[in-house]
């Protein structure tokens, strides 16, 4: 899968909203992103947020579990 169209999944699976973010995500973690993701919903989690931190290396999921709250984040090293 190229990189524009993890961009597109980025954007509408887990709500990146800016196009350039979506493709920094695609770029940085590859599929990585969107199979956490795919487990977590899996598990009955659903995404609340998204966002980066550092801009160019970090990206947190926001995700919920009944009346829990977690940040999972994902750095690259």
């Amino acid at each position: 899968m190229d990189v524009f169209e993890l961009a597109r999944r980025y954007h509408q699976e887990l709500g990146i909203k800016e196009p350039s973010f979506a493709t920094l995500a695609a770029e940085i973690f590859g599929e990585l992103g969107l199979k956490i993701y795919e487990h977590l919903k899996g598990e009955g989690y659903t995404l609340k947020s998204t966002r980066f931190i550092d801009y160019d290396k970090s990206l947190v999921l926001e995700v919920v579990k009944e009346e829990k709250a977690f940040e999972i984040l994902l750095r690259k090293a």
